[in-house]
């Protein structure tokens, strides 16, 4: 079933073409992964998907629904459902653990109580239960990395986006951290899209590869064909 259709998208910044006749349809629960060199548009298509900017022309679709189209954001951010975890994950250092998770959901209005169930649920799920009040200057890389994902899902996304997550950590946490996010897609069934430039991180997680460069898909491969190319 396709969740994501993304149609001849155009997208500048400052005169400066970033995206050309850009299309795309991705299907509901798979793992793309959006491969390609640093500038080459990456970071702008999940911006696009997230509503955070709109397509100069071309549309987006989500499960046929259209919530961008020709300069125009037709839904925003929050009607989209989706989230998000940042290359500098973005947590709020004044909060403890427990307060990055409920912030979002307090924003819902959840009640006291579903809060609470939620955050303990979604810290047993990323396996960081004991540091429910630890603020995030307190933790490991690792530890940072879980608790921005935990923090993504426990709004119950529909699609989880990641702009180059684990491009900070060693190679051992960053491998940990990939098994990590296959254990939690599988458990949970959201739609993954991760942007790299890492070949071993799109290996290992995608369902499907989009190669980019300059603005455009250069190839699409599943995860049964031949490895990437380099960059």
């Amino acid at each position: 079933m396709t969740f994501l259709t993304i149609t001849s998208v155009t997208k500048s910044y400052n005169g400066q073409s970033v995206l050309h006749d850009f299309s795309l349809e991705i299907e509901k629960g798979e793992r793309l992964v959006i491969l390609g060199p640093s500038g080459c548009g990456k970071t702008t298509v999940l911006r696009l998907l997230a509503g955070f900017i709109a397509p100069d022309s071309g549309s987006i679709s989500i499960e046929g629904d259209l919530v961008a189209a020709d300069g125009k954001t037709i839904k925003g951010p929050e009607a989209r459902n989706f989230g998000m975890v940042f290359q500098d994950l973005a947590l709020w250092p004044h909060l403890s653990v427990s307060g990055n998770l409920e912030f979002g959901l307090r924003a819902k209005g959840i009640p006291s109580k579903d809060r609470k169930h939620r955050v303990q649920e979604m810290l047993r799920l990323v396996e960081m239960e004991e540091y429910v009040n630890a603020k995030p200057t307190e933790l490991s890389g690792g530890q940072q990395q879980r608790v921005a994902l935990a923090r993504a899902l426990i709004l119950q996304p529909k699609a989880l986006l990641m702009d180059e997550p684990l491009s900070n950590l060693d190679e051992e946490l960053n491998r940990r951290l990939r098994k990590e996010i296959l254990r939690l897609q599988e458990t949970l069934g959201f739609t993954l899209l991760f942007v790299t430039h890492d070949r071993q991180e799109s290996a290992e997680l995608a369902t499907r590869i989009v190669f980019m460069r300059s603005g455009r898909i250069e190839r699409i491969l599943t995860e049964r064909q031949d490895a990437a190319p380099k960059f």
